[in-house]
């Protein structure tokens, strides 16, 4: 089994390297270019095979010059990449987003990326397009794979020689069962977690081991290697990022490139002369520096300019993006490949110091934000540590089992008796400072309960929800709560109504549409979603009449659909006026609102619900502010920060004073 050079793989990785950036980029017309890194997964499986299979034959293999080539290939431009994210994340970003980069960083130092990013992936977690570092979760995955390979196939040569192919097949179709499974329960798990990925690494291993032994005909190869090409290339047009990726659909694009390697082994056809164009096999050879720089090339560029850029500006830092590889290939990776340029133990000596040169600051950045913040080095506004002060977890429904009483917290002034309740999803909890403010001023006391994505909605389903007890049996405990506490006279209902009623995200927002399920109809015969948040609403309203409560419903905040403390923060460090750039018209507020304020002022005439309107606070002018003499309004894109949630604290008088009138 002899390792020679083959122009057609490079010219592969070239497709594949082009695909991810065109789509990382969103230039239209990739929308499932993402594909790109599981056609990376099966080429570097069998490379790498090939490479240890002929060595344990030839009773030549070594771990530790296994190691050596691993770090050869992947350290010196990967450090080269991590301490310019360090330094360029050290001049852009605010604290919060500098420590959270500091962990990345030394999560890509150890390999273990796709875990960290699997575990930040939570509901208010940042935006992953504001990560520099997201992209390395592919490489984590590689290594982690190549940390416990080279073992399995030494122990079943050794041993089991003629049962080596069954032993990985019976790996492959494990991982792949359990990818196909994890999707359907939680996909961001499926994308991120090795276990769900390396039956990609594998079906290129078993193609390394078994090129060799099976002939197939010109004519068969040559039309196998066309199959695989529009197997590959499919995906990328056709799928988006709604697709339900990885487990099955990553399917063509794994085998398309198996199809690709094999059927171009012997045979001189379309494909191979196609892939081995001079220009193709140029961006393969410096695809890995391509993929490593790309993307924080990318995220910086879209930090700096808060909105999305523009044609120009793309083609601008695609450039960017394809100089700076080409520098890092030449000067990095080749001198770094070549044995003349360091032994094997200057090498391992080189990843020690790089790597200790970077754990260092990270370390400091990570643990002593503090340190930082008191040097003055790092803007960290006051906003930022409230934030965290105030984040009311103790009263969300974070429980797997249903506990005997909704978690609640207590607000106001505690020496009184509770006679208010604010209930509803994730914006329930960023109304609690304000509330606490207003309620400590009128001298009542009430209590706060949430479950994340889950309107106060009865017998309604969201999917997909992310609160751990379903949004249906949370609702009833709350009911259930309510009649046991007859002294609760007020509801103030808040939650995100209008994302549940129009069913789409907003402008630049990540996270996936709420789909609403009425649980009184059959799962076939569902109206549409408008008429099915009507339905629910008014079966919250009817309770709560019956119970003789008073209803106030906080009428939904502007969307922003832009993180605003990232783009507030690099505003005012380049002297930008942030409400200029962001902050919604009130016109588009009114529009993106219609229909919800039509069933609010529905709800007001048929079941007197009294409403509270915070965007007539935020929206004075004709834009809806997002941030005020410099202190930003909202936590993320759509929640209150603590600032915007005391600004907004005089509107809860009128509701108080009410209560301490009794």
């Amino acid at each position: 089994m002899k390792q020679t050079y083959r122009e057609d793989i490079d010219g592969l990785r070239a497709i594949a390297v082009l695909a991810v950036i065109l789509n990382h980029a969103k230039i239209p017309g990739f929308p499932g270019g993402y594909i790109g890194v599981d056609v990376f997964f099966v080429i570097s499986g069998f490379l790498i095979t090939k490479i240890i299979v002929r060595e344990i034959e030839e009773n030549q293999f070594s771990f530790m010059k296994f190691y050596e080539r691993r770090i050869r290939r992947i350290i010196p431009a990967l450090s080269a990449m991590l301490a310019f994210v360090l330094v360029a994340g050290f001049v852009m970003f605010d604290i919060n987003r500098l420590q959270s980069l500091a962990k990345s960083v030394i999560a890509a130092i150890l390999f273990y990326a796709n875990i960290n990013f699997w575990s930040e992936a939570g509901y208010f977690d940042a935006p992953s397009q504001l990560k520099p570092l997201l992209h390395t979760w592919s490489l984590a995955v590689e290594e982690q794979f190549y940390i416990f390979f080279p073992i399995i196939l030494i122990l079943a040569t050794r041993y089991t020689n003629k049962h080596k192919s069954m032993i990985l097949f019976f790996i492959f179709v494990c991982s792949l069962g359990a990818a196909a499974y994890q999707v359907s329960q939680n996909q961001v798990t499926a994308f991120y977690l090795a276990q769900f990925r390396i039956w990609e690494l594998i079906i290129g291993s078993l193609l390394a081991i078994h090129i060799d032994n099976i002939l197939l005909s010109p004519k068969i190869s040559n039309s196998l290697s066309i199959l695989g090409m529009v197997l590959i290339v499919s995906p990328i047009f056709f799928y988006s990022e709604h697709t339900s990726f990885p487990g099955l659909t990553a399917l063509p694009s794994v085998f398309g490139t198996v199809f690709v390697i094999y059927g171009n082994t012997r045979n001189y056809g379309i494909i191979k002369k196609a892939l081995e164009i001079p220009f193709l096999t140029f961006f393969g050879k410096i695809s890995y520096s391509l993929y490593l720089w790309h993307w924080p090339l990318l995220v910086f560029t879209k930090y700096y300019l808060i909105t999305p850029p523009t044609l120009i500006e793309n083609l601008y830092v695609l450039s960017l993006i394809f100089f700076t590889s080409i520098l890092s290939w030449k000067f990095i990776e080749t001198p770094f490949r070549s044995k003349s340029f360091l032994n094997t133990k200057g090498i391992y000596r080189f990843a020690v110091i790089v790597f200790a040169i970077l754990m260092i600051p990270s370390g400091i950045f990570y643990i002593f934000d503090g340190f930082l913040n008191v040097s003055g080095i790092v803007g960290k506004t006051t906003s930022n540590l409230n934030d965290k002060q105030w984040s009311f977890e103790e009263c969300d429904v974070n429980l797997y089992d249903a506990p005997a009483e909704i978690p609640i917290c207590v607000l106001g002034e505690k020496s009184q008796e509770t006679t208010f309740m604010i209930w509803g999803d994730s914006h329930a909890p960023t109304f609690g400072k304000g509330v606490q403010k207003s309620a400590e001023e009128n001298a009542v006391s009430g209590i706060l309960t949430y479950n994340k994505a889950c309107p106060p909605l009865l017998d309604i389903k969201v999917d997909p929800q992310h609160g751990d007890i379903s949004c249906d049996t949370y609702n009833n405990m709350v009911i259930q709560y309510l009649r046991n506490h007859p002294e609760i006279e007020s509801v103030i209902l808040a939650s995100r109504l209008t994302i549940y009623l129009e069913g789409t995200t907003y402008k630049q927002e990540e996270g996936i549409n709420p789909k609403l399920f009425d649980l009184k109809i059959g799962f076939e015969g569902q109206p549409t979603q408008e008429v099915i948040f009507r339905e629910g609403l008014e079966r919250t309203l009817s309770a709560l009449q019956s119970m003789g409560k008073k209803v106030y419903i906080i009428v939904p905040l502007p969307e922003i659909g832009y993180d605003v403390p990232s783009a507030n923060y690099i505003a005012q460090r380049t002297g930008r006026n942030l409400n200029e750039i962001i902050a919604p018209s009130l016109r588009e507020y009114l529009e993106r609102t219609e229909k919800t304020r039509s069933v609010l002022s529905f709800s007001q005439e048929n079941y007197g619900a009294h409403l509270i309107e915070p965007w007539k606070g935020l929206c004075a002018s004709s834009v809806c502010k997002v941030s005020i003499d410099g202190n930003p309004l909202y936590k993320d894109d759509d929640h209150l920060s603590v600032f915007g949630s005391e600004y907004l604290s005089p509107l809860f008088d009128s509701v108080f004073k009410s209560l301490s009138h009794h």
